[in-house]
């Protein structure tokens, strides 16, 4: 009935989240049943954990609680006799009320939930816990997981070829995760997937963010022998077609966040908090009439190419993505 899920990796946690909501909501009552909550300061807290039994099926109450554990903007501070009152009510939980607590923590960073706080031991005590730390590409864990994931998706994998795609895209899971079906997609109807096919398939996200940042700084030289860089692996439609993607969405959390926090940002666009922060940072002296005018280039140049008003030799580059 109780949960609680912490660490650096949230594609696994997603993933454990998911399977919850399968076992344990009914899928004609998910709309009403499955509920997520963003840090509830504590009267909201113990409404949920009082949420009254339902006659149409079990309830999945999701607490994303990163603000109880770190000194973050927000942070929320429990009161003992608010601690106290937490641990009376999860102990009366009825049985159609399932809680997850989930904490997710920044990847790539050294951030550790302090097992000294009185709401962690009250967890630990009383739910199933689970830490899911990031994976690094030498995570023991990391190939069979790919390997699995691939089953699923009626790939074949070889061992040399897992260590392959490893080397291209790192341990990110849901990159790993995204790539595996455009694989699948790509070399349809075979099964087997070759080195060949992750380098001609799989674009580098390494890459891909280093071109974002020379085009972000105006770092023209940098950002033309990137873009060419790519070209030799990938269409040139596609990448313009990310980039568009990647700056309609910066463009998007650099409005946000005039009125939004960096969770209410994350929930909005479905990403971590930590990508979230990244990109602020990064936007940070970007002024938002630059950002409008990449994206603006970016479909010119791709409506100009498509049209046939000029060939991809003809391509300005400077016009998508550095004007």
């Amino acid at each position: 009935m109780l949960y609680f899920f912490h660490g650096q990796e949230d594609f696994l946690m997603e993933s454990e989240l998911n399977k919850l909501k399968d076992k344990l909501v009914d899928k004609a009552f998910a709309s009403t049943n499955y509920r997520v909550y963003d840090n509830p300061k504590f009267p909201e807290l113990m409404d949920i954990l009082r949420t009254p039994s339902l006659m149409f099926g079990s309830v999945l109450a999701v607490v994303n609680c990163e603000k109880y554990f770190f000194d973050s903007r927000g942070k929320i501070n429990f009161e003992d006799k608010e601690i106290k009152q937490i641990e009376e009510t999860i102990q009366t939980i009825p049985d159609t009320l399932n809680i997850v607590f989930v904490c997710k923590v920044e990847r790539e960073s050294s951030k550790k939930i302090d097992t000294r706080r009185k709401l962690y031991k009250i967890l630990s005590k009383h739910a199933t816990t689970t830490e899911v730390p990031e994976w690094k590409t030498y995570s023991k864990e990391l190939p069979a997981w790919i390997q699995k994931q691939a089953k699923q998706k009626d790939l074949i994998m070889a061992s040399d070829v897992t260590q392959f795609l490893i080397d291209r895209l790192g341990s990110n899971l849901r990159v790993i995760n995204s790539e595996l079906d455009k694989l699948k997609l790509a070399i349809y109807p075979a099964k087997a997937v070759k080195k060949e096919d992750i380098q001609n398939i799989c674009t580098s996200t390494e890459d891909i963010f280093v071109l974002t940042d020379y085009i972000l700084k105006g770092e023209k030289d940098k950002a033309l022998l990137e873009f060419q860089k790519l070209c030799t692996t990938k269409h040139y439609l596609e990448i313009l077609a990310v980039l568009q993607t990647n700056f309609s969405k910066m463009a998007s959390i650099k409005v946000d966040s005039v009125s939004k926090s960096p969770m209410e940002i994350a929930s909005k666009n479905h990403l971590p908090e930590f990508i979230v922060k990244k990109h602020l940072e990064k936007l940070r002296k970007v002024p938002m009439d630059r950002l409008i005018k990449i994206r603006k280039n970016l479909l010119e140049a791709e409506y100009r190419v498509k049209t046939g008003e000029m060939s991809f030799y003809e391509l300005p580059v400077e016009l998508a993505l550095l004007n």
